[in-house]
């Protein structure tokens, strides 16, 4: 299967200008069946603060996962491959406090139906994500083309167990959706490399580039083989980063280096027990 990553610049609060910069970043691109598109976080909106709870803000955001849905279904029936798209969807606020908004992952099958979705766990609480989002409360995987394949959102990488809960459940391929500043790109680029190496699993990362106010990003979208290597990385600039992925690499180095089979039980790690 060839993953296309699209780094891209969103222009925060625009859904119709991004909509439109992903048909323009993807317009020439050939493509040879199975294919797999993913989107960066929240790539028709950008990063969201406590603005998207004011009334006007929450108009705004309240049809935009709809909006979104329409637009990817087409975009991969009109591509004939998988797409992998984040969005911001608006609902009841939960009982830990939250907006009531939710940060999901949209997957659409080449025929442009929607296969699955996954609701980010781990809101942002050091950028004020919690404040907006209800966490998610289900481990997700995508059957696509041979390949198990896990969506996360950006911040959810810190998160070593989701990942290991992932590989349990046979994951051959983790996707990592991001708006991932620049201030911090160093943690982006080692816990990606990470990911793939503890998991033995494929890691495709895509980060957004460009400004949103005054938060800055730099790109480094990642497509990394099941030992760490690199198949494919972006700088900073906008584009399609992509590269051909083989399950049968993935679990051949899991037979020829079965470090997942040596992992004691969860409640082994638990404190207490």
């Amino acid at each position: 299967m060839e993953i296309l990553l699209v780094q891209m610049a969103i222009e925060r609060g625009k859904p119709g200008l991004n909509r439109a910069k992903v048909q323009s970043l993807t317009a020439n691109l050939k493509l040879t069946a199975p294919s797999l598109l993913v989107l960066p976080e929240l790539f028709s909106t950008g990063f969201l603060d406590d603005s998207a709870l004011r009334p006007a803000g929450a108009k705004a955001m309240a049809g935009v996962a709809g909006e979104d849905r329409a637009f990817l279904a087409s975009l991969a029936a009109k591509l004939g491959c998988w797409v992998a798209g984040a969005t911001v969807e608006a609902g009841p606020a939960g009982p830990d406090g939250n907006g009531g908004f939710r940060n999901l992952s949209l997957i659409f099958a080449p025929d442009g139906s929607e296969r699955n979705l996954y609701r980010k766990l781990h809101p942002f609480s050091y950028g004020g994500e919690d404040r907006l989002f209800a966490k998610g409360n289900e481990v997700v995987t995508v059957d696509m083309e041979g390949f198990v394949v896990q969506p996360t959102i950006c911040y959810d990488l810190r998160f070593p167990e989701l990942y290991r809960s992932g590989s349990l459940r046979g994951v051959h391929l983790i996707l990592v959706q991001a708006n991932w500043p620049k201030a911090r790109q160093y943690h982006w680029d080692t816990l990606l490399r990470a990911r793939a190496i503890e998991n033995q699993a494929f890691v495709a990362g895509v980060n957004c580039t460009g400004a949103q106010d005054s938060l800055i990003f730099a790109g480094g979208s990642a497509i990394l083989s099941p030992t760490g290597e690199p198949l494919a990385l972006g700088e900073q600039a906008e584009g399609v980063v992509r590269a051909k992925v083989d399950v049968d690499d993935c679990t051949q180095w899991r037979k020829q280096f079965p470090a997942l089979r040596d992992r004691m039980p969860w409640d082994f790690y638990e404190p207490g027990s």
